[in-house]
């Protein structure tokens, strides 16, 4: 039994370019601040060793992650982020079959940065020691289990951290993170931090943004049912009319009232007219719309004036100006949250 199903091709009218998955049974920005993991090259820099060729001949599609980030009129910085172009660098073994492997995620942190900067630190390494083993096709199977087991300990090992303390942590955060296999990516989300991915439409002339995650808002009816069933309520719109989301790693007071740090888990083939994903916690959304966010970058990236310099490519330098002035533009605009932005260039491999 396939447990993820082929993906309808895209350039189809009416048919969705994820699905969710079904189940069988670098930067690193944390609380000591930033460890540099990705390379500063134009091209994405792995190992040279038999592996670059491999790489190189067999994916279709380079991946590079850009960010930034701005505190905003928020005390403090609460939000954290992971940018790990290779993520290949982290595993001692992978099969032949697996030739790239990135990551990238966003964590939007409330009540404290306790929970974001662990979830930060440690979530990605969770995954490679819970990675499964085999080819692609039996990590395609597991994937999804794993991913999940992989949340759970996330907030497991934080809540028992944060039970241990006095006083007791009552942080919590956001998590959504996108993990690159070959070509394919795989987004495991919960909370309200969002990514889209921006695709060109031949037959339109344009650019669209997919939506590659779903808002866990409390008021939604499954989620206020879990809720309720837990024994605990939604009052305007929040969790016991004080949390907004009803899925998070952390939030040890809310976790008895249905609160669930069970993520979705959707699966999406990149395709040639993928440009780029933009990956930002509330703080963006919160003053740019998807396709807003679309319009205000590619005008950035269309600049012909921003040139490339001895130490990085045009595309570089244009990726970076975006993340900055999209970060700019959302406080400008007076979102009072933290923001951080995030934005995973697609290029073919020539």
């Amino acid at each position: 039994m396939d447990l993820f199903g082929d993906l309808p091709e895209p350039s189809k009218e009416g048919q969705s370019l994820y699905d969710d998955l079904s189940v069988q049974s670098q930067t690193v920005k944390g609380a000591t601040g930033p460890q540099k993991r990705n390379a500063d090259s134009a091209d994405l820099s792995y190992p040279q060793d038999d592996k670059t060729s491999k790489i190189k001949t067999s994916v279709k599609f380079k991946l590079k992650g850009f960010f930034q980030e701005r505190q905003g009129e928020r005390e403090e910085m609460q939000d954290a982020h992971v940018v790990i172009d290779d993520y290949t660098k982290e595993f001692s073994k992978l099969d032949p079959s697996v030739y790239r492997l990135a990551i990238f995620a966003v964590y939007d942190g409330h009540a404290g940065s306790r929970a974001s900067r662990f979830a930060s630190q440690n979530l990605h390494k969770y995954l490679r020691d819970k990675f499964p083993k085999g080819d692609v096709t039996t990590i395609e199977k597991d994937i999804k289990k794993i991913l999940i087991e992989t949340f759970k300990k996330t907030d497991d090992d934080f809540l028992k951290q944060a039970t241990k303390s006095k006083p007791v942590w009552k942080d919590g955060t956001t998590a959504t993170v996108i993990l690159a296999i070959n070509d394919t990516l795989y987004i495991a989300s919960l909370g309200d931090s969002q990514a889209f991915l921006c695709r060109y439409k031949e037959e339109a002339k344009k650019c669209s943004p997919i939506h590659l995650t779903t808002v866990h808002d409390p008021s939604l009816y499954e989620e206020r049912m879990r809720i309720q069933k837990a024994g605990g309520h939604v009052q305007e719109g929040r969790v016991m009319g004080a949390l907004e989301v009803s899925r998070s790693i952390g939030d040890g007071p809310y976790k008895n009232h249905g609160v669930s740090c069970v993520p979705d888990v959707k699966k999406c083939q990149l395709t040639q007219g993928d440009r780029y994903i933009v990956l930002a916690c509330d703080g963006l959304w919160k003053k740019f719309k998807p396709e807003d966010c679309i319009a205000f970058t590619n005008k950035i990236l269309e600049d012909s004036t921003i040139q490339g310099t001895d130490d990085k490519s045009a595309d570089d330098l244009r990726y970076e100006t975006a993340c900055n002035k999209l970060a700019n533009e959302a406080v400008f605009r007076l979102s009072a949250d933290n923001v951080t932005v995030l934005i995973i260039a697609i290029q073919p491999n020539k």
